[in-house]
């Protein structure tokens, strides 16, 4: 069985399985830990381990990284804001406002 590394600490458990979501498309496996510590994280948010947290096969870690860039790289980690002003979460392509879509992002 091979060694998992973890590749990413969320800030909470519905980014964990975002991010969980997006390696398994890549068919890379995935075993998230510390999700029943969140809670106890809203206190020691600075702790090492209370957060969410993904981990892969160590063979898989750079394929992991590569998708991880490419999310960086693309925005789709980062919530946005219409022309119209009204603020987005990230993982909305189109504003339920005015049913404009999220600008591309070179």
């Amino acid at each position: 069985m091979s060694k998992w590394v973890r590749v990413h600490t969320a800030d909470n458990p519905p980014e964990a399985v975002f991010i969980r979501g997006l390696l398994e498309a890549e068919g890379i496996p995935v075993q998230l830990k510390s999700m029943e510590l969140w809670t106890a994280a809203v206190e020691i948010y600075f702790a090492e381990g209370a957060r969410p947290s993904v981990w892969v096969p160590r063979n898989a870690v750079a394929e992991a990284e590569r998708v991880l860039a490419q999310r960086d790289r693309s925005g789709s980690g980062r919530g946005w804001t219409c022309g119209c002003g009204e603020q987005l979460e990230a993982q909305f392509t189109t504003c339920w406002r005015c049913g404009q879509g999220r600008p591309e992002h070179g």
